[in-house]
Parts: C-alpha cells; sequence; structure tokens
C-alpha cells in the first residue's frame, strides 16, 4: 500500500499558487509527446516552471497559440511560395502589356490634357454666356454677374490646378 501511494505521489500534479505544475513525464503523458518533442518545445519557447517542472496551463497556452509552430523550413517554404505568386503576377502584367490590355500613359496624359483645356474652355466661357443671356436686363447686374461668375470660376480652376478642392460660397463666407 505504502508503496502503491508512493508511485501515486510521485506521478501526481502538483499544485503551487494555483498552478498546474507537472513533471517531465506527466507532461509528456498528459500531452502524448515523447521526452525529445517536449525538449523540441522547450527549444522554440515552451514555458517551464523549473527544472523538470512544467506548467501545464501556460504551456497549454503556448502550444495552441500558433507563434512557434512556424519553423525554419516553414517559413522558407512560405516565403518561396509567396515569391513564386509575385513572379506570376509580375508575368501576368507583361504578358497583358503585350497583349496591349493596358493604355500607355504619354496617351491618356495627351488626352487628359486635352479634355482638362476643353473643360477650362467651357468654363471660362460661362460668364460671357450669362451676360449675353441677361443683356436685355439692367447693364450693371449684367456686368456684376459676369464679374461674380468669372471670379469663381478662375478661382475653382486656380485651385484646381494647385490641387486643392474649390469650396466656392463656404470660402467666401469664410472670410466674411
Amino acid at each position: 500500500m505504502a508503496t502503491e501511494e508512493s508511485n501515486q505521489k510521485s506521478r501526481a500534479r502538483v499544485v503551487i499558487e494555483k498552478k498546474f505544475i507537472f513533471s517531465t513525464s506527466d507532461t509528456c503523458e498528459f500531452f502524448q509527446i515523447s521526452r525529445e518533442t517536449l525538449s523540441r518545445w522547450e527549444k522554440k519557447g515552451a514555458p517551464k516552471a523549473g527544472r523538470g517542472k512544467w506548467d501545464i496551463k501556460k504551456v497549454m497556452e503556448w502550444r495552441f497559440d500558433g507563434k512557434h509552430m512556424e519553423s525554419p523550413e516553414t517559413r522558407k517554404l512560405k516565403a518561396e511560395a509567396d515569391l513564386k505568386e509575385a513572379k506570376a503576377a509580375q508575368e501576368k502584367i507583361k504578358l497583358s502589356v503585350k497583349k496591349e490590355e493596358f493604355i500607355p500613359a504619354p496617351l491618356v496624359q495627351s488626352e487628359l490634357k486635352r479634355l482638362l483645356a476643353n473643360l477650362k474652355k467651357s468654363l471660362l466661357e460661362i460668364g460671357h454666356n450669362v451676360a449675353s443671356d441677361l443683356a436685355a436686363l439692367d447693364l450693371e447686374a449684367v456686368t456684376i454677374a459676369k464679374n461674380e461668375v468669372d471670379k469663381r470660376v478662375n478661382d475653382a480652376l486656380f485651385e484646381l490646378s494647385e490641387g486643392r478642392l474649390y469650396r466656392g460660397r463656404a470660402k467666401k463666407k469664410a472670410k466674411k
């Protein structure tokens, strides 16, 4: 009976400060692993409570957090896979260029310049058009309206050329 009780005590879990501390052999049995595996876990950073003692709760948290699982070989394979994906993406772009699926930048730039110049011309004509439409009314009101439209169009074009947003009336009210 004393031998049986002694064996149970040697293999029993020890509770220290409300933490489950297992011996190396009990830890191996608990995780159903060999001592060599537990030793590898230790080298990879498994938390140890002391010599031959393991805090099972911490080891379980460490074991299942997944951070330690990436071995250098796994990282290498992952990096090689990422490199292959990047090269495949590059080849896809090169093939698209050969198939002329992309518009050359100089062509886009020249077309954009042409469209913006046309927009600028149209916007600058608004003041003149307003003045022509209101010409039958009071000449002073026509001049004021034309000048106000011209000023706002010029302000908008200037801010656009500077890469800013045109705020129009909100800007004017803020100044007052």
